[in-house]
């Protein structure tokens, strides 16, 4: 399965976006021959495990937003959120670093929407 998910949960759907706060995804495409590392991240105000094929959706406030990796003082992506609007922020992980080196990116949506679309959503892990 080339572009299967691992993660085991309801398949993306998009959010309505409400006026007054932003919708942040973050998600994780599944690759065949990526990390199977699980680092936390947290982003804004959620902090989940992401898995290779998973997803995470929220809603935020207007303002800064920040995307870190627990394992990783240099995993870091900032953003300014606005209301109304929607966000996709894609997490790799490389398999070249000691438990995976992660990088974030904000992405267009019609590209995040195509590579999110075979993504599993996750539960929130506190």
């Amino acid at each position: 399965m080339l572009a299967g998910c691992g993660v085991q949960g309801d398949a993306y759907q998009p959010r309505r976006v409400p006026a007054e706060k932003s919708v942040v995804y973050i998600y994780r495409p599944f690759k065949v021959l990526g990390s199977s590392a699980t680092p936390m991240v947290t982003c804004g105000h959620e902090t989940i495990e992401m898995e290779p094929g998973g997803y995470y959706s929220f809603e935020q406030e207007s303002g800064p937003v920040t995307c870190t990796a627990a394992s990783e003082a240099k995993a870091e992506y900032k953003f300014d959120a606005r209301p109304g609007e929607q966000y996709f922020i894609r997490e790799d992980v490389d398999t070249v670093a000691q438990g995976g080196a992660t990088h974030f990116k904000l992405m267009r949506a019609d590209v995040a929407e195509d590579e999110i679309k075979d993504c599993r959503r996750q539960g929130i892990k506190q």
